[in-house]
């Protein structure tokens, strides 16, 4: 059976909710040492000189410069600094929303990465701090841009073995259930058929394919299909019929979906998309004579149907 466990993460992620409580630069005092902590937070830390220790759950790391670290919300935690120097970091203490399973614990992240480019993690946190001090009406979306940048340098940097996945249940339900999606994406896919490969009741699958995506079934399986439509329609010479009937709508069906989700028909969507050696191409109107081009990436109804 496929795997589709980074695609389940994928999609958790895009779906997460985070609430940026409190982010500061702070300096500690050697002999500083700070023990029996639990808070139901989060903590992102980034040392930028002097050397400390954290310890959680009775693991012990040292804290250097150019490290980040993630410390998962509800962990007993003691950190203090090694040394005769001060430790300068930056901080940020941030809730967030992961439904009803704790991914950071299930894919037992490492509580501490290496930055690559320290300069530029230094500059996101400044950023951070600066907007959460800002007065703007955008501060708050400010802020949450940065933090989900920081998460993402963090967790690009995180080695996440998804052989070591097989183990859990419910990936393993999942997975199924994505696989049978895409393998049937010309038929009609009916709730039950996906609850039926989860070994699940329907109601309790339906709350759990949303906990987890993002998305109800039915919305999966409808974006499911206007990716698979785009990918034909840029890269094969089938008709809209032939694309539709291949994604298990009707032509008309697709055609309001599409317009609905692109803003734009199939017809003008496969106008302005063109495969030049393997690239997708955006044309854009031609201006004095000349036309031009822009290379992009590529991108990848029923009766209570799913």
């Amino acid at each position: 059976m496929e795997r589709n466990y980074r695609t389940i993460i994928e999609h958790h992620l895009q779906n997460m909710n985070a609430e940026v409580m409190m982010t500061a630069f702070s300096t500690m005092q050697p002999g500083v040492r700070v023990s029996g902590l639990k808070p139901d937070f989060f903590r992102l830390i980034l040392v930028t000189k002097g050397n400390g220790w954290l310890e959680l759950g009775g693991k012990y790391v040292e804290t250097k410069p150019g490290r980040l670290h993630l410390v998962p919300a509800g962990s007993e935690q003691s950190y203090g600094v090694i040394g005769d120097q001060p430790l300068e970091l930056y901080w940020c203490h941030f809730r967030a929303n992961l439904g009803d399973i704790e991914l950071f614990d299930l894919l037992h992240l490492p509580t501490m990465v290496e930055a690559d480019d320290r300069e530029k993690a230094r500059a996101l946190f400044e950023k951070m701090v600066e907007a959460f001090n800002g007065r703007s009406i955008t501060r708050g979306l400010r802020v949450k841009a940065v933090l989900w940048e920081m998460l993402a340098v963090y967790l690009d940097k995180c080695d996440i073995e998804e052989e070591s996945l097989d183990n859990m249940e419910m990936f393993v339900k999942l997975s199924a259930v994505l696989n049978y999606i895409d393998t049937h994406l010309d038929r009609n896919i009916l709730l039950e058929d996906l609850a039926r490969v989860a070994y699940l009741h329907p109601n309790y699958f339906i709350g759990l394919f949303k906990n987890i995506i993002g998305v109800s079934p039915i919305q999966y399986v409808n974006n499911r299909r206007l990716e698979t439509a785009k990918k034909l329609l840029a890269e094969t010479n089938r008709s809209v019929a032939e694309v539709a009937s291949a994604v298990g709508m009707q032509n008309h069906y697709l055609s309001r979906l599409f317009k609905q989700h692109t803003g734009i028909s199939p017809k003008r969507y496969r106008q302005l998309y063109t495969r030049t050696d393997g690239k997708a191409v955006y044309s854009l109107p031609e201006a004095d004579g000349i036309a031009k081009a822009v290379c992009i990436g590529n991108e990848g109804g029923a009766d209570r149907e799913a």
